[in-house]
């Protein structure tokens, strides 16, 4: 067991009264006495005068300016009779009425210019005139777009050639079925340019088909002629 190098030291705890506080200093009292003031009683004091107010005065009556009013018109009683007399209704002119021409509604010479227009389409294309009378006033309409639509198609073929100062022309027969095949190309007349027929006949041959013409129950045999262009 380990004992202390050092004893430890005996504490003494010693008790001692508070400190007293100091007497406050007393201070002298200041004595005031107010003075004897002479106030009179509610009962001495007289009620105050109220002045009288003055009249109202009098309201001014409006003043009103008067207007004078038309007088109204004595309406007059008049028949009808008497209001015709004395005012008469002129008489109105009718204007006369042309008699129109009646229209014409025979077709027929209508359908002759359709066919003289089939017989003379750009680029010189030709119908049979038995199958020009077989189509209808509709369909010969129709046949002049689509031939237009056609000749267009097949100058799109053809090879360009040479444009000389004479643009070259090639007469071409041709059969076209109701399906819209080409085919049986063969020249009419000739150019005077043999290269430049052969290219027109394959130009033909390489369109081949277009799409079907209307009207067509059977295979028609057409002419066109192919006119040179530059493009």
């Amino acid at each position: 067991m380990l004992k202390p190098e050092k004893e430890p030291e005996e504490l003494i705890f010693e008790l001692y009264s508070p400190m007293v506080a100091a007497p406050a200093e007393v201070r002298p009292q200041i004595e005031y006495t107010p003075p004897e003031m002479n106030l009179p009683s509610l009962d001495d004091i007289p009620d105050p005068e109220i002045p009288e107010l003055p009249p109202e005065p009098e309201p001014r009556p409006e003043e009103t300016i008067p207007v004078e009013s038309d007088p109204e018109p004595v309406r007059e009683v008049v028949n009808f009779e008497e209001f015709q007399k004395t005012n008469p209704i002129p008489r109105q002119r009718v204007p006369e009425r042309k008699p129109q021409t009646r229209r014409n509604n025979d077709l027929s010479r209508e359908v002759d210019r359709l066919r003289e227009n089939l017989n003379q389409l750009p680029n010189q294309i030709t119908l049979p005139q038995t199958a020009i009378d077989s189509f209808s006033a509709t369909d010969q309409n129709r046949l002049n777009s689509y031939f237009s639509q056609l000749v267009q198609a097949v100058l799109n073929s053809i090879e360009i050639h040479p444009l000389e100062a004479n643009p070259l022309q090639t007469k071409v027969q041709f059969s076209l079925g109701p399906t819209g095949i080409i085919s049986g190309v063969h020249v009419l007349a000739s150019s005077g340019d043999s290269i430049y027929d052969q290219k027109v006949v394959e130009g033909f041959n390489r369109l081949a088909r277009f799409k079907p013409p209307p009207g067509f129950n059977k295979t028609e045999s057409l002419i066109l002629t192919i006119k040179q262009r530059d493009r």
